[in-house]
């Protein structure tokens, strides 16, 4: 029997799932205080959407390599939303930060980047992207409609409480591998 072949245990789906609402939450809360506090255009939507791709795409390519555990890319996640965030608040409608602001998504991106291509190691990329899919979208409308009954809060405690239940549900194989 092969590895593909082994049963999957249950706990992958949450964790996958999870993932998927934190990374739709980062996202979307990120849409949310720079399209108020900097920009409402479209090129807020594109600054976001690119910087977030090409962190993911340099995390898969070449970060997931290093030995750095995938808990510290996630903490860099959530300190670069965070610092977006405050950025925002403190200096409302500056554009000159947008490298700035494009850096810090960049560095946001890294985690689904390092998380893919660590975690596609002991899942089926059909499965994975189903379930993180799913979690995505789940996070995406969650946010939003926690947004428009809480208020900028939800901003705030939605990422750290997503990020604490997917460490807590992260399967044993999630721990880096050297060399």
């Amino acid at each position: 029997m092969t590895t593909m072949d082994m049963p999957r245990p249950i706990s992958r789906i949450p964790h996958l799932l999870l993932v998927g609402m934190l990374l739709g939450v980062l996202q979307t809360g990120l849409f949310f205080q720079l399209s108020f506090t900097l920009s409402s255009t479209f090129g807020t939507f594109l600054l976001i959407t690119l910087c977030w791709l090409a962190g993911s795409a340099l995390g898969v390519m070449g970060v997931a390599r290093a030995t750095i555990a995938t808990e510290v890319w996630l903490l860099l996640a959530l300190v670069a939303y965070a610092i977006s965030l405050l950025l925002a608040q403190a200096a409302p409608f500056n554009t000159a930060l947008w490298p700035l602001y494009g850096a810090l998504i960049v560095l946001g991106g890294l985690y689904p980047g390092v998380f893919f291509a660590r975690y596609s190691r002991h899942s089926r990329a059909g499965t994975m992207l189903l379930w993180e899919n799913n979690g995505f979208i789940i996070g995406l409308v969650g946010l939003t409609l926690l947004f428009m009954l809480l208020g900028r809060g939800v901003l705030w405690l939605s990422p750290a409480l997503l990020a604490l239940l997917v460490l807590f549900t992260r399967p044993l194989h999630a721990v880096p591998q050297q060399g």
